[in-house]
């Protein structure tokens, strides 16, 4: 191979790349907390492959508390945190884009329950 193939396939790699993270982010479930309440559980299933996207918005200098449960399930905070299963962090004004997905690809559906609180 010469460096203009190695340059042409990295170069594709990364635009690509680059597109499925922009589709991921515009599948995100918009979280709302009702009124008066500081915290949210949501069930679900994941696929073997699937990733379901979940997106909250918060103050500056809130505490964030994010835990999952469920055989073989972590979550991932974009530009936070990778393949956890509990979670505490100080926030930003910012939206935040929260990944859940089996930690180890099984070859069935996995049932998950996943808190998110915010004080």
């Amino acid at each position: 191979m010469t460096i203009k193939t190695i340059y042409t396939l990295v170069l594709t790699f990364a635009l690509t790349m680059l597109s499925i993270t922009t589709v991921q982010a515009e599948n995100c479930e918009t979280i709302q907390f009702e009124r008066g309440h500081s915290s949210v559980v949501i069930e679900g299933t994941a696929s073997p492959d699937g990733i379901i996207c979940y997106e909250i918005t918060t103050g500056d200098g809130q505490t964030a508390d994010i835990a999952i449960s469920g055989a073989n399930m972590m979550f991932s905070i974009d530009g936070v945190t990778d393949a956890q299963y509990q979670y505490q962090f100080t926030t930003a004004n910012k939206t935040y884009a929260i990944r859940v997905g089996q930690l180890m690809r099984s070859v069935t559906d996995q049932a998950y329950t996943l808190t998110i609180s915010i004080h």
